[in-house]
């Protein structure tokens, strides 16, 4: 048995505290655990009928599993015994630990040390619930029952995973693990042993920090290739700005991005709420990784179907016509009195037809799609819903004759995974979340039919599996380059200096020179007009006044410098101007540790603040990686040749790009890179201004 399997599995647990003694032995019963249970305190004789020992030096034997619910000190004190004695691991209950600052950090220090090679669930959590095997580790009530398979939780808040265990979609729960301050066991470690159950079906992570991103990809990969889908919300991104970032215009980027960049390299999907961590957890399970993006919506209600149109519009979801002839077949089964359309509105005629409801949702769900949704609204209320249930029932008869797996596999019918049938998925969607009673939905579940509360619920759990499926697709990723932490001290090189250490990792840039104001006429003519003349010392000179461009004469120069002189003493800066330009771009890199290198990718000027248009990487990044992106920002419409104008060489740009992002890794003192704009020819790109800064 492996060390963390000993604490998510364990035959033996010591519980010990205080007042929370009986809790902890009330969440052993509750569950059902089945192997010894020792309650410590040196004060009471028994706890809850069991038998209590005074100190864990008395137990009859090094416990699987210890669950401390004491203070600080004690806890300290209590991990070096149980490290001594050999016992398998301990949850640490107690706070004032990493969370509280510095003078925490040294005594999580010691809790560390006081472990050797112990796994250490905490400090500063909850503890865990394994509800495939009948384990609670935990000091508080909780909404979890025994299951057979089901969906592990991960979450760093025990208050969060708590409510989490109390949601009524239905979601079978087979673990929830706080993990707290991760001072010994982290969120990946928990992943991969959960990884090696079968039994777990889905993992949902409520994240603050990743701990270790590399050991995080390498999981999330196994699970890639498992087919275990891995669905995580990250909080705190307000707070989490780059410590070493300058006012750059992609410091709009930031720590959010380079999780988002990570999550894509592994498969993950990414969420923002909670109802959606859930949902997209429960279709994602139950549809699998689907192989297109080709969905068909089925409701009785016109409003219905405008209003999944509406929620599908600028989701990675294809709501295709229905071919000619299912087409024609959908219509004689609806007597001709419908629009065949998809989103279908089926109308209500046939609501109370089991025989019409059955033949039209088959007919429908042997189309070409890849996903089925049919939104029905059964609510737990007062009144007679037997004909909405016939409607519900329809759908997992349809499903089964389409060859859907056995009842009591929670999947959308059709998974193309199982048994090679054709992506033919089916789930049931309720309009309003509250409105889908607890007993449908277990029907439904029990029948093959995925039931999800919430129409936007159930296209982000379809968009989610269609991106799930395009990674799956995709193979191997590259893995993130290790970040070094950002140095004690950071200087920013002046536009000379960053320019010239840009040339030297063969990014093209204008040729220019740095002189006082009474010798700009001299480099202007060696250089050759037109050309352009800046201020140096200033990040964003446009707004100070301090470029001009278009100088086409000395008079110009002349003018332009005497007009930017005004307060300013220091040099000047001419360059040759890059013509004919398809557009601008901005790219940066930058350290995001601990999670990697981000570089990032856009529209550039003022485009780049006013349209939002980025895309986000962990290096390194490959050419392929960099087309695809320029193709889909909105600025590739401009590279691609905007009304007939010349399009770029989208290979040369991503060349330079690549050249910028190697070169900032290879150098090694880079902290952070900027170049906006880098102007796009037809058949070059060049780096017209540039930030950088390193570390001293």
């Amino acid at each position: 048995m492996s060390a963390l399997a000993r604490l998510l599995r364990p035959r033996t647990v010591a519980l010990v505290g205080g007042g929370l003694l009986d809790q902890l032995v009330d969440s052993c019963r509750q569950i059902g655990f089945a192997g010894e249970v020792w309650p410590v305190n040196p004060h009471r004789r028994q706890v809850s009928g069991l038998r209590c020992f005074p100190a864990l030096e008395d137990l009859p034997s090094p416990p699987d599993a210890v669950f401390l619910a004491v203070n600080r000190r004690r806890t300290i004190e209590a991990v070096e015994t149980l490290a001594r004695m050999g016992a398998g691991s301990a949850v640490c209950y107690a706070s004032l630990f990493a969370e509280h600052g510095e003078d925490g950090s040294g005594h999580q220090r010691r809790l560390v040390e006081a472990a050797g090679g112990m796994p250490i669930l905490g400090p500063n959590c909850y503890g865990l619930i394994n509800a495939l095997d009948r384990v609670a580790l935990w000091p508080d009530q909780s909404g979890c029952h025994p299951v057979p398979e089901g969906m592990a939780l991960i979450s760093q808040s025990g208050n969060v995973g708590l409510n989490m265990t109390f949601q009524r979609r239905r979601l079978p729960v087979s673990h929830l693990v706080s993990v707290g301050n991760q001072a010994v066991v982290g969120i990946e470690d928990v992943m991969a042993e959960l990884l090696e159950d079968p039994r777990v079906k889905g993992i949902g992570l409520f994240l603050e920090a990743v701990r270790d991103p590399g050991r995080f990809l390498d999981v999330t990969l196994r699970a890639l290739s498992a087919r275990i889908p891995v669905v995580a919300l990250l909080v705190g991104k307000s707070r989490r700005g780059a410590e070493i970032a300058r006012s750059h215009t992609a410091s709009m980027s930031g720590m959010a991005d380079a999780y988002r960049a990570l999550f894509d390299r592994g498969g993950v999907i990414g969420v923002s709420t909670l109802p959606e961590l859930l949902e997209t957890l429960a279709v994602m399970v139950g549809a699998g990784p689907l192989p297109g993006n080709r969905i068909v919506s089925m409701s009785c209600s016109g409003g219905e179907a405008s209003y999944v149109a509406d929620l599908a519009d600028g989701r990675h979801l294809d709501f295709a016509p229905f071919p000619q002839g299912q087409q024609r077949s959908v219509s004689r089964i609806l007597d001709g009195r419908v629009a065949v359309g998809n989103p279908l509105d089926y109308h209500t005629f046939i609501w109370d037809d089991r025989r019409r409801l059955e033949q039209l949702f088959g007919e429908v769900m042997a189309g070409p799609q890849d996903a089925t949704m049919l939104v029905l609204d059964v609510p737990e209320a007062k009144g007679d819903f037997s004909a909405f249930r016939k409607t519900a029932r329809a759908m997992i008869a349809a499903g089964a004759a389409c060859g859907q797996p056995a009842p009591g596999v929670s999947r959308l019918p059709g998974n193309p995974a199982r048994r090679g049938a054709r992506a033919r998925g089916g789930g049931g969607v309720a309009g309003l979340p509250e409105n889908l009673s607890g007993e449908v939905a277990r029907e439904l579940a029990d029948g093959g039919v995925t039931a999800v509360r919430g129409i936007e619920e159930a296209l982000a759990g379809l968009e989610a599996a269609v991106r799930w499926g395009e990674r799956v697709r995709a193979g191997a990723p590259h893995y993130p380059a290790p970040v070094p932490p950002p140095g004690h001290r950071t200087i920013h090189l002046n536009e000379v200096q960053a320019k010239a250490r840009l040339a030297s990792w063969g990014v093209p840039v204008p040729r220019g020179a740095a002189a006082p104001a009474e010798r700009l006429g001299a480099a202007a003519e060696e250089i050759g007009y037109p050309l352009v003349v800046k201020v140096l010392g200033f990040d964003h000179k446009t707004e100070r006044g301090g470029i001009r461009a278009g100088m086409a004469t000395p008079r110009d120069l002349d003018e332009a410098v005497t007009s930017m002189s005004e307060g300013y003493q220091g040099l000047f800066l001419v360059e040759e101007m890059v013509g004919e330009v398809v557009a601008e771009l901005l790219v940066s890199v930058r350290r995001q540790w601990p999670v990697g290198w981000l570089v990032t990718l856009g529209g550039g000027g003022v485009l780049a603040e006013l349209l939002d248009d980025l895309a986000h990487f962990l290096a390194p990044v490959g050419r392929g990686e960099v087309v695809e992106a320029l193709e889909t920002l909105r600025v590739g419409r401009l590279l691609a040749g905007y009304r007939g104008g010349a399009p770029a060489d989208l290979g040369v740009c991503a060349t330079v790009i690549c050249n910028l992002v190697n070169g900032a890794l290879g150098d090694g003192d880079v902290v952070e890179m900027e170049v906006n704009p880098l102007l796009v020819t037809a058949s070059e790109a060049v780096a017209v201004d540039a930030l950088l800064s390193v570390t001293h």
